[in-house]
């Protein structure tokens, strides 16, 4: 019962000593998620969560007028609510109480140029997936974060999950072996019913290849999928084969994606994501066999694992049990038998990036657990190599 006590009393009673203390606090502000936007309200919530960041400023539409009318209702001080980004990064840098990091949530083609804004400043950046839309800005990118020594976080969420990390852990104590096939799939269907007279307006930005790049389902959703196989794996993948197209006769971008990877120790993989699976929602799963053994996770039952030992029956391990790894239970909030899920598995994200910038202004040695800019790159050069791939009819595309 120990470690169940530790998440019911002894997290919960760190972050009411600690963490409440507005002296720890960092200044945030937000680029996008302006009204109605479900991943503005996802950001801004994760990062209340834990009590790390002070919410100050941001820009959230660009008609001044919108945009400061949104952030009054969120609170802010109507003088820190800008139209352009570039005022804001001027602006916040001037005063003694500005930004120390902003959370960038507007289409994967602007977030080059909005974090070399901040970058220049020294503010650190956390960012939604995937990285950019071009892969000559990615490599910009990370070598702007490299070069200033700033914290950047990607917010692949998923990785965030207990579980999730729970599979990452037992594959890296060797519990199922040598890995030899991994399987990631990730169907939902909200392109399905979309007719061509309202593509325009459904899909909007995910047209314009400068903004989403050369696949709108890799960036929505197939980066996801490619950053938990690596993620869960450790490993890396050298060559794809892909068929991604559209099987919809209403719409023009791609909807769906057949993907068989060769991992770097040989293994071999398969990823299938699409927005064409009729009825799906957000059917993320992942499994992965080796010599020993083997995991299964689905987002759909996130609190549990499915362990299975070479010639024994499945198990089931529980969220916050006694049998979960320390990276599991510090990921986890609540006692076990209690659901917790996407906007907690954020929440995770969002305080690894605090614990970044603390340890980056101390100087300090610290193991980073979030997604990184790094993985940002890896995988718009996965995007890049699975489209090229595929006008190629599927031949083998290294990474």
């Amino acid at each position: 019962m120990k470690k169940k006590a530790k998440i019911a009393f002894g997290k919960l009673d760190l972050l009411r000593n600690d963490q409440l203390n507005n002296k720890n606090k960092i200044n945030i502000g937000f680029i996008g998620g302006g009204p109605n936007s479900f991943i503005g309200y996802t950001h801004r919530l994760a990062a209340r969560f834990d009590n790390r960041f002070e919410f100050v400023a941001g820009v959230f539409s660009k008609d001044k007028k919108k945009s400061k009318e949104f952030g009054k209702s969120l609170g802010l001080d109507p003088n820190r609510c800008y139209n352009d980004y570039k005022i804001m990064a001027k602006k916040e840098s001037s005063r003694s109480d500005g930004v120390q990091a902003i959370g960038i949530m507007t289409p994967s083609g602007d977030h080059y140029k909005i974090a070399r804004e901040f970058i220049k400043n020294n503010v650190h950046i956390i960012c939604d997936k995937p990285l950019t839309s071009k892969v000559e800005d990615a490599l910009a990118l990370e070598k702007l974060v490299n070069k200033n020594k700033i914290v950047f976080a990607l917010t692949h969420n998923y990785s965030g999950y207990p579980m999730l990390r729970e599979a990452k852990k037992l594959v890296e104590k060797n519990k199922i072996g040598k890995i030899k096939v991994i399987n990631v799939e990730y169907p939902q269907g909200y392109t399905v019913a979309v007719k061509k007279k309202d593509e325009k307006s459904t899909l909007k930005w995910r047209l314009d290849k400068n903004m989403c790049g050369p696949s709108m389902i890799l960036a929505e959703i197939g980066t996801h999928a490619y950053h938990l196989m690596r993620y869960v794996t450790g490993l890396e993948v050298k060559e794809v084969s892909a068929e991604v197209n559209s099987l919809s006769d209403e719409i023009t971008v791609d909807d769906n994606a057949f993907m068989t990877v060769r991992m770097n120790n040989k293994a071999r993989g398969s990823i299938w994501v699409s927005s064409a699976a009729t009825g799906g929602e957000n059917g993320l799963k992942i499994r992965v066999y080796g010599t020993k053994g083997a995991v299964e996770w689905l987002q759909d039952d996130p609190n549990i694992l499915k362990f299975t030992e070479l010639n024994s029956s499945i198990q089931i391990i529980t969220r916050a049990s006694d049998a979960v790894s320390d990276l599991s239970i510090q990921s986890s909030r609540v006692a076990a038998g209690h659901p917790e899920g996407f906007f907690e598995a954020f929440a995770n994200i969002y305080t690894e990036f605090a614990d970044s910038i603390q340890a980056n202004s101390k100087k300090n040695k610290h193991k980073l657990v979030h997604p990184t800019v790094n993985d940002g790159v890896m995988g718009i050069k996965f995007i890049f190599a699975a489209k090229k791939s595929s006008n190629l009819n599927s031949k083998w595309v290294k990474i």
